[in-house]
């Protein structure tokens, strides 16, 4: 195999790779009966003080999961399950001012490093359960006191880089340093907002 041609098939490769990672999420909402059956029993076992509660399956083409959005303690929080009912995070809306100071420098400094402006869209605090604790435990954890316990942010920000705008979700791990990103499609932006 020339070098070229090799030098041609990995970039090709590496394209499909970057194309498929965009965020490209179809949402609809649907009634609890067409959530996991697993997952819809937690919500019985909740606080009684949710509020707002909707469910959701989203698509991405090709995975498949289900996500509860509701408001608790003045607070709109995202529960996501995988198609089997596996709890995969939850989620907390904040504002930048609730990222604790050493945090938000360090992702201040990787967004000032590598683009030329940048408009936060959309600041969540994620939880990931890494402990041996159970779905249900964990999301009572979350919500019975969830300040400075989160594992990571995720961003979703407007950048600009060598003049040209593009829509990103960033995820940072709590201390604020860098983990992820990827591009966010247009036709998902909508979900973007809650």
């Amino acid at each position: 195999m020339t070098f070229k041609l090799l030098t041609s098939v990995l970039f090709l490769c590496c394209y499909s790779f970057g194309v498929s990672q965009t965020k490209n999420e179809q949402e609809e909402r649907v009634k609890v009966n067409e959530f996991p059956k697993v997952a819809q029993e937690y919500f019985n076992k909740l606080p009684n003080q949710l509020k707002l509660l909707r469910f959701y399956r989203e698509s991405d083409g090709d995975k498949l999961s289900f996500e509860a959005k509701f408001k608790y303690k003045k607070q709109h929080y995202s529960v996501e399950f995988d198609a089997n009912g596996i709890l995969e995070d939850v989620e907390v809306l904040i504002k930048k001012k609730d990222i604790p100071k050493v945090s938000f420098e360090t992702i201040l400094k990787y967004f000032n490093t590598y683009f030329d402006h940048v408009r936060f869209i959309k600041i969540q605090k994620q939880y990931i359960n890494a402990s041996h604790t159970n779905d249900l435990q964990f999301i009572n954890f979350v919500l019975d006191d969830s300040i400075n316990k989160n594992t990571h942010f995720e961003i979703i920000a407007d950048i600009k880089s060598n003049g040209k705008h593009l829509l990103k979700e960033f995820t940072f791990k709590s201390n604020g340093e860098f983990e992820k990103s990827r591009p966010v499609s247009s036709s998902s932006y909508e979900y973007a907002l809650y």
